[in-house]
């Protein structure tokens, strides 16, 4: 990429193959209100090597817990993608279930995330909204992000569809929330294949920021998404090793950018988060070495055997709670390839990880 920022633009018209941030006509309201929440803020655009890969990590944070995330009516929830935080609770989507996104309760003194299925809505007009946003392969959403704003309004971010669903939920911290799907906005460009699509999604107090995965790629394409315009730019982004499975704001007003960069291959396996100074376009530092936890949790019996032996690899999500200073990690427990190769798929749970800063985080 050439380092520059790509200017905004509004969507061309449907035969255009421009790249643009477009919101197909149902709900264009709830859309413009669940952005009018959002005041405008600039980013800056990252020009230097972003070789999170090849840092040495300093411990920013330490291990608190580990927990299992359990669903209530048994088992553990599979293929969990994306975090993020609202009304108390952790939330997560499945990128193998369209049906519902998922309520995470840690008031449990054991070491259980108990998941409560949150069934989604997603009507007919809805559905037809979504054709506009040129799906890679048949019609699931692949859910893969989620993010929430101040105001309640949810975000999910489908891989299949590049589209973000703006969701509105029902008594999210009452006993039985529901979540409808009120908007749609296609992200531009297309996916190359069937892995490299959005992952990560982060919302901030100007809007939304949205990265791709890449996998396969160095090269990862990035999107912020700007109220109350509902305008987005492609911003140029430096090649990076590995996937960007996670994204999320360190501070709330989108200075600063915690990102999830792993490799699980055979020449090359890292699993680490760093940080990006946004607006003097600096990283920081890597800021976790999640080998280095995993490899230091051998010893601890207040941790999942699970994650002390092969288990709690393939992470899949990331949310930093400015508010208390706890960064939670959530992972993929491979459920898929766990049922061809091993006929279980529930043989590796779903686990969170709970750290802690272990130094003042500045404001």
């Amino acid at each position: 990429m050439d380092g520059t920022t790509h200017p905004s633009h509004e969507c061309p018209g449907g035969s255009s193959r421009a790249s643009c941030f477009s919101a197909p006509t149902v709900g264009r309201s709830v859309a413009a209100r669940a952005f009018s929440l959002l005041p405008v803020l600039g980013l800056g655009v990252w020009s230097a090597a972003f070789a999170c890969s090849e840092q040495a990590c300093e411990q920013h944070f330490l291990l608190q817990e580990v927990r299992e995330v359990r669903l209530a009516d048994g088992g553990y929830l599979r293929e969990a993608s994306g975090l993020t935080g609202f009304g108390g609770y952790l939330w997560t989507v499945s990128d193998k279930n369209d049906a519902a996104i998922y309520r995470l309760d840690l008031s449990s003194r054991e070491r259980v995330a108990a998941a409560r299925e949150t069934p989604l809505h997603i009507s007919p007009a809805i559905r037809q909204a979504l054709s506009a946003c040129r799906s890679h392969r048949g019609d699931r959403l692949d859910l893969e992000g989620i993010a929430a704003d101040a105001g309640g309004f949810f975000f999910l971010l489908s891989e299949n569809y590049r589209a973000i669903l703006i969701t509105e939920v029902v008594d999210p911290s009452g006993p039985a929330p529901r979540a409808t799907v009120k908007d749609v906005l296609c992200v531009p460009e297309r996916n190359l294949t069937a892995n490299d699509g959005l992952e990560g999604l982060s919302a901030f107090s100007g809007g939304l920021l949205t990265l791709e995965e890449g996998r396969g790629s160095p090269t990862k394409r990035l999107y912020r998404c700007l109220a109350p315009d509902r305008r987005c730019s492609s911003l140029s982004f430096p090649a990076l090793d590995g996937r960007t499975p996670g994204i999320s704001f360190r501070d709330p007003h989108g200075t600063r950018l915690l990102v999830l960069n792993t490799a699980l291959g055979l020449l090359e396996r890292f699993n680490k988060i760093c940080e990006v100074q946004v607006e003097d376009q600096t990283i920081t530092a890597c800021v976790l070495d999640l080998d280095r936890v995993k490899e230091g949790a051998k010893s601890r019996d207040d941790v999942p055997e699970s994650f002390r032996r092969e288990g709690g690899m393939n992470y899949e999500g990331i949310h930093f709670d400015a508010a208390t200073g706890r960064l939670y990690i959530i992972n993929d427990n491979n459920a898929v390839w766990n049922r061809i190769f091993y006929l279980d798929a529930d043989r590796e749970p779903t686990l969170l990880l709970i750290f802690t800063l272990s130094q003042p985080s500045s404001p």
